[in-house]
């Protein structure tokens, strides 16, 4: 049987054409990183950045910063998935729901 991820949904608001951003804690060091899936008609995804915070040879850990565009009002969802290369399941969910005024 397959290990169901509980998803806690987090709530943003926004307007058209004002920029957001959403923060994510991220560790590499075992090859993951956050994938997010959203739909590219009404959010404009302008900025996906990784900062490294820790400074250690064997940890690649730190914020990966992802910025987005609302191109029309509504109510939209972005879900980051947490991967790794060679495997085709998720680790974790993160599930925003962007509520986006005109």
């Amino acid at each position: 049987m397959a290990e169901q991820i509980q998803t806690e949904i987090k709530k943003i608001h926004a307007k058209v054409g004002e920029p957001f951003k959403i923060r994510i804690w991220e560790d590499r060091t075992r090859g993951s990183r956050y994938v997010p899936t959203f739909d590219a008609a009404v959010l404009k995804l302008i900025s996906d950045e990784y900062e490294r915070t820790r400074h250690v040879r064997t940890n690649d850990i730190g914020m990966h910063y992802f910025e987005f565009v609302p191109v029309k009002s509504g109510r939209y969802s972005i879900e980051f998935e947490c991967r790794y290369g060679w495997k085709f399941s998720a680790e974790d969910r993160l599930v925003y729901e962007v509520e986006v005024a005109g």
